[in-house]
């Protein structure tokens, strides 16, 4: 069984190679860049999921992306019970070691998100994962494009995490 700490810091090593490798020169290219899963992931998953201590966790996730910080974040909220039958489920995918968590653990994961987005709601962004699938896309839409269009906009700057801003040598040019 893998420990809370090595599999922090394990998803921090991808990450990392992935901003450097990826990410960060898309950004420079001036490509919009979207992901499926980024830093809050290991804040909730190892950090609250894990009882990790939260400092730790956050100065890991920083020293993995540098100044590369998301200016939107999405999160499909679905309670627990849902979720696990939504794996279930799923014909063609083995549940992974993340999957086969208990029920506790994912009212953890569940409560872990929705405090961050509430602590953070000018970046992230809560959609009921319950709705349908067609409700859940436009709501998906309508925020990811007005989140594009402030990229790009003086009238609408796009919304930044707390603390110092983003290097512009990441961020997209226009």
């Amino acid at each position: 069984e893998m420990c809370a700490e090595t599999e922090l810091l394990l998803f921090a090593a991808a990450r990392a190679q992935l901003v450097r490798e990826t990410i960060a020169p898309a950004l420079v290219d001036g490509f919009v860049v979207l992901s499926d899963r980024f830093m809050d992931s290991s804040t909730v998953y190892q950090g609250i999921g894990r009882n990790l201590a939260a400092d730790p966790v956050s100065m890991i996730n920083r020293f993995a992306v540098g100044n590369v910080m998301p200016t939107l974040t999405i999160v499909y909220d679905v309670p627990p019970m849902i979720s696990k039958r939504r794996i279930r489920q799923r014909a063609s995918d083995v549940p992974d070691r993340m999957e086969r968590e208990n029920i506790e653990f994912y009212k953890k994961i569940r409560q872990g998100y929705l405090l961050l987005a509430e602590s953070m709601p000018e970046r992230i962004i809560v959609i009921d994962g319950t709705q349908t699938e067609a409700e859940i896309e436009r709501q998906t839409w309508k925020v990811v494009k007005k989140a594009i269009a402030c990229l790009w906009s003086d009238a609408c700057p796009p919304p930044r995490p707390p603390g110092p801003p983003p290097s512009k040598a990441l961020r997209p040019s226009p």
